[in-house]
């Protein structure tokens, strides 16, 4: 990871995430079903259509395989999916092999909800490092807890950078501030 900014909450870290991926109103995210509203509001909040995609039996997180047909679906439907995000439920990986494979073979970023999954990891790799933007929470009920927080965390530092720019009310530099 070589950038993270430290926000109020993980919800905030996905709203921001949606922000720099430029998804607007009437795009698509896909994400699982399988989750809390934390992770489906931020998208909602873009005025954007969540697309939910239902677990598969050995992890409880996104099918690989629904995944596939979800974004074939929407493609053929004239409506490609601007993001995806999944969701690492109760600290245990996604297939991320598979579903990483998928998302890049169709070019669709991807945002990890690593909110249960700090420490975690899928083949020596921690959870959160795999799509272009990691989330973690701090709440009251996570691994890690200050009773709030959240951090949004990337292999590329220009989104940790604007992500900070943006949660502290986007001031610039001028004289005047």
């Amino acid at each position: 990871i070589k950038g993270c900014s430290l926000l109020n909450s993980g919800t905030a870290a996905i709203h921001l995430a949606l922000i720099l991926l430029g998804v607007k109103e009437g795009d698509e995210v896909i994400s699982s079903t399988f989750t809390y509203s934390a992770t489906i509001n931020p998208v909602r909040y873009q005025t954007a259509i969540p697309i939910l995609i239902d677990s598969e039996k050995d992890t409880w997180n996104m099918s690989p395989e629904l995944l596939e047909q979800a974004i074939n679906d929407r493609i053929a439907k004239g409506k490609k999916p601007k993001a995806v995000i999944l969701v690492h439920l109760y600290g245990m990986p996604s297939k991320m092999e598979e579903l990483m494979n998928i998302a890049g073979k169709y070019e669709i970023p991807v945002i990890e909800d690593a909110a249960e999954a700090i420490g975690s990891t899928y083949k020596g790799k921690p959870l959160g490092s795999f799509g272009e933007m990691g989330i973690f929470s701090f709440n009251g009920n996570k691994i890690i807890t200050t009773s709030g927080g959240g951090a949004l965390v990337s292999n590329n530092p220009d989104y940790c950078k604007r992500a900070t720019f943006l949660a502290t009310q986007a001031r610039d530099e001028a004289p005047h501030y």
